[in-house]
């Protein structure tokens, strides 16, 4: 009985490396999931978002003529409300109300 006493922990680093090894495996399996499986964090279903990703696009173009542009003005302070502000997409309103 003496004789198996040495190898309990010898026996329970292999069983921690190999619990170690699984849970590598399932991470690395799941950050390979392909791109089709990962839904998207916002989707612009508006077309004012739309018109304005243009506006804010066609004014990093012009640079530095863009600070003089009332236009593109304007532009910066609705894309900075709508960053500042929250409100909950339709979607996510209708979901809401229907579920109650």
């Amino acid at each position: 009985m003496g004789g198996r006493l040495p190898l309990l922990p010898a026996s329970a680093r292999v069983v921690g490396f190999a619990l170690v090894a699984i849970a590598m495996i399932a991470a690395a399996m799941q950050f390979h999931a392909p791109a089709s499986h990962i839904a998207p964090h916002q989707t612009r279903s508006s077309a004012a978002a739309d018109r304005l990703a243009v506006e804010l696009k066609r004014c990093q173009r012009i640079a530095e003529e863009a600070k003089d542009d009332s236009a593109c003005e304007k532009a910066w302070a609705e894309n900075r409300r709508r960053f500042f502000t929250y409100a909950p997409s339709p979607a996510r309103v209708g979901a809401k109300t229907n579920g109650r």
